[in-house]
């Protein structure tokens, strides 16, 4: 079967990462753990993609969105799993920690980088460098609106600032206590759940803002020596400056 050309629409690298955005790194991660080749396309406006979101994908002149289903279908495409060899318990037990971090503490995630004063201000900064004048203050504004009802709508950003650090120190704390000593989270190999919670918390890890869930993130040996894992078996450790010149 013939390798059919792939490509991958995301985030732009930011904080020593290949693309700033979890799902993003979900998705890469993923690939990079397959051995699936691909193109890597830097695309910031989400509005481009099928479902107004990133990451998408491009292959065979087919658009289309959603990390869940691509995985599915470019694990059909290939004849790869990730997940092959794992036992009923260990793909329930992996599912479970992937809807906690992907449906619970992905709200936190994005509370602290466009809701909280320090994230805010940093996505602030670094939409005005990527876009024109007064345009980058105002996708920002737009977006920051748009996220807080959001949140409010799905619950989180009804608490208050400590509940909200409170709920995600809680699904960190949880984590790491799971994981002990293990190396990765269901198996003694990276999976594709190890792909998605990855995601979720490296750029908690490595995003340089001091906000509460993140610096608590960091602070938890096992949770950052898991993602530090992760990273170098997924990207080969590369840092920052390695993923600015690939989007240059």
């Amino acid at each position: 079967m013939s390798t059919p050309a792939l490509r991958i629409f995301t985030f732009s690298p930011d904080w020593g990462l290949p693309a700033g955005g979890p799902f993003d790194l979900k998705l890469l991660a993923w690939l990079n753990l397959a051995g699936i080749p691909y193109e890597q396309v830097f695309q910031d406006d989400t509005r481009k993609g099928p479902k107004g979101k990133n990451p998408w994908i491009d292959m065979d002149g087919e658009r289309l969105g959603d990390t869940e289903i691509i995985i599915d279908l470019l694990g059909k495409r290939f004849d790869v799993d990730l997940d092959r060899g794992l036992t009923p318990e260990q793909r329930a037990l992996g599912h479970a920690w992937r809807r906690t971090f992907e449906e619970h503490f992905h709200q936190v995630l994005e509370w602290e980088l466009l809701v909280h004063p320090a994230g805010a201000a940093y996505m602030k900064t670094s939409l005005e460098a990527k876009m024109p004048p007064v345009i980058g203050t105002l996708v920002f504004t737009m977006l920051r609106s748009r996220m807080r009802k959001q949140l409010h709508a799905r619950g989180l950003a009804r608490h208050s600032p400590e509940i909200i650090r409170m709920k995600g120190c809680a699904d960190v704390d949880a984590l790491a206590i799971f994981l002990g000593d293990r190396p990765y989270l269901v198996a003694d190999r990276a999976t594709s759940f190890d792909a998605a919670v990855f995601g979720l918390l490296a750029p908690m890890v490595y995003w340089p803002m001091d906000t509460p869930v993140a610096q608590h993130v960091r602070s938890v040996p096992t949770i950052k020596a898991y993602v530090d894992r992760m990273k170098q078996q997924c990207f080969g450790g590369r840092g920052v400056s390695a993923f600015r010149a690939a989007a240059a």
